[in-house]
């Protein structure tokens, strides 16, 4: 009789801590932005349940009230005007373009799901472009009546803030768990049969046989948690001025982002369960037979997906 095979043991530790790294990040970089967004986009943009001015594109340039622009339309020049119009498109477009890269390396979620939402990512690229031409043309023209609603439709016709970028961001971490979850799965595999053969071997394994009960089951309603989440955002679309629609989006962003964080934390406490089963198992007494059969078993189980 003799210890697990310390060398296995280390390689499973090895899996578990790094996908604890994946999980704790697995989320909240899509949201590091909240709805709040005036201190820029650089990194990336999202929501957050507890923001109350969720949805509002408040980035310097915004609409009060009685509809007006915050941009500073009166008083200004329109030669100011044009270039904070078109320094809001362009940022806009910016953190456009980022997410289509996030979503370009998604790997969990439909083909269509992703086709879908590359498609709108374009179309509003493509409407930023024509708006930035339009306002231009409204500036050589002199025409102010048409340049205030044109910049005006920024915030209230695009979404770009408001719904593309967290609908993106949420469908990019759904499929970023999703990897993880899969990845954690293989673990698990791996993890009952070495505790299986513990068992052979005459150890008790009942502490780490309820812990690995545990770990599916987080497993189990993280995956549950993330295809509610993307299922709640994948079909919202623009309210295009409609109070009823924004209202459900913003209501759907929120609870959605609720379903991201908790299924990260079931991934958190998933890695949390492997951990203790894998200190377990090094300390179990197991024949060599039975550890080279374990390890047999697992390698061919992986091998099979």
């Amino acid at each position: 009789m003799h210890t697990m095979n310390k060398q296995f043991i280390h390689k499973l530790a090895g899996m578990a801590a790094g996908t604890a790294l994946l999980a704790a990040g697995a989320a909240m970089p899509a949201f590091a932005v909240t709805a709040n967004v005036g201190a820029g986009l650089g990194a990336s943009a999202g929501i957050s349940t507890s923001a109350p001015g969720i949805g509002h594109e408040r980035a310097g340039l915004s609409a009060n009230a009685s509809g007006t622009i915050g941009i500073g339309i009166k008083g200004a020049s329109v030669t100011t005007i044009m270039k904070r119009a078109n320094e809001e498109i362009t940022r806009r477009i910016t953190a456009l373009n980022n997410l289509s890269v996030r979503i370009g390396a998604m790997v969990r979620l439909s083909s269509g799901e992703r086709e879908n939402l590359s498609s709108a990512i374009g179309s509003q690229i493509a409407a930023l472009n024509a708006l930035k031409t339009k306002i231009d043309a409204d500036v050589s023209a002199n025409n102010t009546t048409t340049l205030k609603a044109d910049v005006q439709s920024i915030i209230t016709s695009y979404r770009t803030f408001m719904l593309v970028i967290p609908q993106g961001a949420i469908e990019a971490a759904a499929d970023r768990i999703l990897s993880i979850s899969g990845i954690m799965s293989d673990l698990s595999t791996k993890l009952s049969s070495r505790i299986s053969a513990a068992a052979a071997a005459g150890n008790n394994v009942s502490a780490s046989q309820t812990a690995l009960a545990d770990m599916n089951a987080k497993l189990s309603d993280a995956n549950t948690q993330v295809q509610a989440a993307n299922a709640e955002v994948v079909s919202l679309t623009s309210d295009n001025g409609s109070s009823t629609i924004m209202q459900a989006n913003t209501a759907a962003l929120q609870d959605a982002r609720a379903k991201i964080v908790a299924s990260q934390h079931d991934l958190i406490a998933a890695r949390t369960d492997a951990m203790t089963i894998i200190k377990a198992l090094g300390g179990y007494k197991v024949p060599v037979s039975a550890t080279t059969t374990a390890t047999v078993s697992s390698s061919a189980s992986t091998s099979a997906h």
